[in-house]
């Protein structure tokens, strides 16, 4: 039995164009491998309750994959239904089938038709020709060639309802396009009017605001000349780093004067240096004739001893010669008194002898003495080279505190940040007080915008804003952190006489509103949200007449 569904009574055309839309591949095989053209066109089966789309088909048989359920066994004979999409309606017919090959890394399985009628197979051979050959021919005779309608067509002619009969002439084609255009136009006026009285009334836009970032000036600590470093404007710096050094001509002269008397010291303290090595030279000699001097002492005392043995013997002999009558009492006296004589200068030797060893001991090299007089200056000059090393250390400490001055009067950046300006020429003349360095902090961002007085009054602190960056093309949410209204507003006069401020312009955008990014690490490139960037605010409006203001804070109370 072969059923056909959705069938169209109007004729139509089978073309070439439909089978390139449906992308249909034509495989073809050699003569003695294949009796019948291999298609991929839609063609499905229906056995076990399932319907599968079958990989490739040919009037011989199909091949199925992707089979969730069990294989059939290898030559069983399955009873299938076939459909055939044909034009937008399908052909479902039923056939017997053999399974002559098993895929199982696929999970399908080859069929070949083994029952197949008549009509079933003009039908699919047709369609095979007509896929192969790119012919057409009307589907009216087709269907005709297939089978007839399950449900009868009506045969009595509809009647036209609505526009169905009526000539293109008489359309209303310029009633409905007028119509449309009025209320098109219609909707977008009204649109931009709610748009205007939403933005006047309750939200206010203001052009002129920035993203900023904070600044910090350098001014000069003295009067001089500046000096440019390796940084340039738009160079990043480090905190600490030197950016500009400041040249004092006075500090300068003072430096060098410093360092000359660093050299003088040294020089002085190499003459004294010098002066006691001669004097240790000299002292080294006084040692040996000291040293000779006692060796010579030693050997006179004891001369003296022996010459005192000599004469205490020879007076011991004429002391026995005299008892015995042999000798005068002249010679007696003379051998007494000679002996006495003797003892006294040995008694002064070793006193003097004595008295060399101890001051030899007690000297340490420092000075000698002659016999007479205390020599020596090795003493004196280590002490002026002490105070000769201290001159020097002194004078080094000097000049390494105004070098030190140097390096502290240079202009250094306060934090890490970029160098915006160097407001002054190499090696120009500065004063004490003028700005040298302008350097910005990169890594804060917020938005500075600048409102007339009239703006000022209808915001307010900590309201919620949008942040429009037309050259970025994006759109951010902040909060106002602060509002001044009087830092640009009134401008302070000069003279004691006549002490205030005067008053600008209304129109003047004057104040200063400082916006925060409500989250700063949409923020955090600093290369792409650079400080300058212009930026649109839209602020919402508060409103400026206090009965509004009541009723609006009653309202609020009640709600």
């Amino acid at each position: 039995m072969m059923v056909a569904r959705s069938v169209t009574p109007e004729p139509a055309l089978v073309c070439v164009r439909w089978v390139t839309s449906m992308s249909v591949a034509v495989k073809r095989e050699r003569p003695d491998q294949r009796r019948h053209h291999r298609v991929t066109a839609p063609f499905f089966v229906t056995f076990d309750g399932t319907k599968y789309r079958v990989t490739d088909w040919s009037l011989g048989g199909f091949l199925v994959t992707d089979v969730p359920q069990d294989l059939p066994e290898l030559g069983e004979e399955l009873a299938v239904q076939c459909t055939l999409p044909f034009q937008g309606f399908e052909v479902s017919f039923d056939v017997i089938c053999e399974v002559v090959r098993l895929q199982p890394e696929r999970r399908g399985f080859a069929g070949r038709f083994v029952e197949v009628g008549e009509r079933e197979r003009e039908l699919m051979s047709h369609f095979l020709d007509e896929l192969v050959r790119g012919s057409m021919s009307e589907v009216a005779d087709t269907i005709q060639r297939i089978d007839v309608p399950v449900t009868p067509a009506s045969l009595e002619p509809k009647r036209p309802t609505g526009m169905q009969g009526l000539p293109v002439r008489r359309w209303p084609v310029k009633a409905v396009l007028m119509t449309a255009f009025y209320g098109f136009f219609g909707l977008g006026l009204f649109s931009y009017a709610g748009l205007l009285v939403y933005s006047n009334f309750y939200r206010m836009e203001v052009q002129s605001a920035v993203i900023s970032a904070p600044i910090e000036t350098v001014s000069s600590q003295v009067d001089g000349r500046i000096q440019w470093t390796t940084k340039k404007p738009g160079d990043s710096v480090k905190s600490g780093e030197m950016i500009v050094k400041v040249i004092d001509n006075q500090l300068e002269r003072e430096i060098e004067l410093a360092d000359i008397a660093v050299k003088e010291r040294k020089a002085q303290l190499s003459f004294l240096q010098r002066r006691k090595a001669d004097e240790y030279e000299r002292m080294k000699g006084f040692t040996t004739v000291e040293t000779r001097d006692l060796e010579q002492a030693k050997i006179d005392v004891e001369s003296v001893v022996a010459q005192l043995q000599a004469a205490e013997q020879q007076y011991g002999r004429l002391a026995i010669l005299h008892r015995k009558g042999f000798a005068t009492d002249m010679k007696l006296e003379e051998s007494e008194k000679l002996v006495a004589t003797l003892k006294k200068s040995l008694e002064r030797k070793n006193v003097e002898f004595k008295s060399r060893v101890e001051l030899a001991g007690q000297t340490d090299g420092r000075w000698h003495f002659t016999g007479q007089n205390m020599v020596g200056e090795l003493g004196q000059l280590d002490a002026q080279v002490k105070l000769a090393e201290s001159d020097v250390q002194l004078a080094q400490q000097k000049h390494q505190a105004l070098i030190n001055h140097k390096t502290r009067i240079a202009a250094r950046a306060p934090f890490d940040g970029t160098l915006l300006e160097l407001p002054h020429v190499d090696h120009g003349a500065v004063k004490r007080g003028d700005v040298i360095a302008i350097i910005e902090q990169r890594k804060q961002r917020e938005v500075t915008a600048f409102l007339n007085q009239d703006e000022v009054v209808k915001v307010g602190l900590g309201d919620e804003v949008l942040l429009y960056m037309p050259a970025l093309g994006e759109t951010l949410k902040g909060r106002i952190r602060q509002i001044d209204r009087t830092s640009g507003f009134v401008k302070e006069q000069g003279g004691v006489q006549n002490p205030g401020y005067r008053w600008r312009g209304s129109t003047d955008r004057s104040a200063k509103v400082t916006i925060g990014f409500s989250d700063p690490t949409k923020v955090a490139d600093v290369d792409k949200y650079r400080s300058g960037l212009p930026v649109v605010v839209v602020f919402p409006q508060r409103t400026t007449r206090t009965l509004n203001s009541m009723i609006g804070q009653k309202l609020s109370g009640t709600m």
